[in-house]
């Protein structure tokens, strides 16, 4: 780094980046590239780096669910992924599964790519990308820009920040044998032998769970409730389906739009593609519909529709699909309809409450361990000090369903007043409740690069002495 670059750093603070999972580290590599010469990035992390909750499984059993052809970090490079998983397989050639609707990599490879692309970022750039390893709990206005504070007390000064905290983690159980948190350290360690567990939920969560028990020696059963007792599809060869050109009516409207697509799947079945090529046609107007339907809308799909949604949105590979089948045959995996009633913590035992679906009467199910897979709390119940003094200053305000974060469609925070904050962005999980679909790595993917651009493009026309 040049004298001029080191002055020029000294004067302009960082841009902070809060969340070093793909979100976050996707936006650190594009602002390296992008920002003016000199100006430093802090990537703040907790845990690891470059990983997230979605990549941070060392079970090999645990793939992704996206086919690798669509994994790239770039929207620009579609096949950067899968170029770079050959240059690996060589080395562990049983975590990258071939399979007849595409190839489906282990996540923990998955994580070891990103990891790839921030080291090189580093190499490249020496100076430019600080990792503070520390957990961000508050960040106040300084001026025209932004100090950060640590769980350890320490402050960094920033001129912009962006805020990728992916899933906010639950409220406690309030019980050791209840485990919120499915992704905690140890939740299916410690079991004994002949008593089952219960998981509430019967997602891909659920399925990663139910996984790490088998593979950790558990004999089971895992029994796995939710009041539909759906289970993820699965992934099968299909072809392209175009993007569907909806009405307003249909675009307003979860009855219309069901109904179309239904149509849609029987011309696609009539052709040999499939309901999977129609459900993900839908994926470049996602977000567009979301934004379009009134908040009664909104509730009517996620109370009748989402669970139908998530199984065909949000498949299994053929791999993982066939060893939940077995599991399931062998007896290992139950899955039941109803939910969990109520629940008596002991020592060593819980005795569950379950009400079936359709039974009159509730039955008590003896387990050892209860742990929640129902999905992301929200942004009101979870345990994340960054959103509730965020929240409390009135420097960000949760989405009309606290999901999240509100921001703008160029994903500016909203402050309490609903206006945007200057210098202030979030992307993926965090906004969900504004676009819904923005978890999976082709659609995070675009928001990164949009909110770095944003960010250079905001810093430059600040000017050096603006922050």
């Amino acid at each position: 780094m040049s004298e001029a670059d080191r002055s020029f750093t000294a004067s302009i603070p960082p841009v902070a980046i809060v969340g070093a999972g793909f979100s976050g580290t996707m936006v650190a590599l594009h602002l390296a590239e992008t920002l003016p010469p000199g100006q430093q990035v802090l990537l703040c992390e907790a845990e690891s780096f470059a990983c997230g909750t979605a990549y941070g499984t060392g079970n090999p059993s645990h793939l992704l669910n996206v086919r690798a052809a669509n994994m790239s970090a770039f929207a620009d490079r579609p096949a950067h992924f899968a170029e770079w998983l050959e240059t690996v397989r060589w080395e562990c050639p049983e975590q990258i599964r071939a399979t007849d609707a595409g190839e489906f990599a282990s996540r923990g490879l998955f994580r070891r790519y990103l990891c790839s692309l921030l080291d090189r970022a580093e190499a490249g750039a020496p100076g430019r990308l600080q990792k503070i390893p520390a957990e961000i709990v508050d960040i106040a206005r300084d001026g025209a820009g932004f100090v950060l504070r640590t769980a350890g007390g320490a402050s960094h000064a920033a001129s912009a920040v962006v805020l990728a905290i992916g899933n906010l983690p639950p409220p406690d159980g309030g019980h050791v044998l209840y485990r919120t948190n499915p992704w905690a350290p140890g939740v299916t360690k410690g079991l004994r032998q002949g008593l089952p567990v219960l998981i509430r939920g019967t997602g891909l969560t659920m399925v990663d769970l139910a996984l790490d028990l088998r593979d950790g020696g558990f004999a089971g059963p895992v029994i796995a409730l939710s009041r539909r007792g759906l289970l993820p599809h699965r992934h099968a060869p299909s072809r392209p389906w175009p993007t569907p050109e909806l009405d307003d009516a249909e675009r307003g409207s979860i009855s219309l739009l069901l109904a179309r697509l239904r149509w849609e799947a029987q011309r696609a079945e009539a052709r040999g593609v499939g309901w999977r090529g129609v459900v993900d046609s839908l994926r470049p107007i996602t977000a567009d519909i979301w934004g379009r339907l009134s908040p009664a809308e909104r509730g009517r799909f996620l109370r009748h529709v989402r669970p139908y949604w998530d199984i065909h949105r949000h498949r299994l590979s053929a791999p993982v699909a066939d060893q939940v089948q077995a599991m399931l045959e062998s007896g290992f995996l139950q899955v039941r309809r109803g939910r969990l009633a109520g629940a008596a913590f002991g020592h060593e035992r819980v005795e569950a409450l379950i009400q079936p679906h359709g039974a009159e009467d509730a039955e008590t199910l003896t387990v050892q361990r209860v742990i929640s897979a129902t999905g992301v709390p929200s942004a009101a119940e979870a345990a994340s000090p960054l959103v509730q003094a965020l929240c409390g200053r009135g420097m960000a305000r949760l989405d009309a369903r606290a999901f999240g974060l509100d921001v703008t469609e160029t994903l500016a925070v909203r402050d309490a007043a609903g206006q945007p904050i200057p210098g202030l962005w979030a992307l993926g999980p965090i906004v969900r409740g504004v676009f819904w679909e923005c978890v999976a790595v082709p659609d995070v993917r675009v928001q990164a690069r949009r909110v770095a651009d944003a960010v250079a493009a905001d810093t430059r026309a600040a000017g050096p002495c603006a922050r």
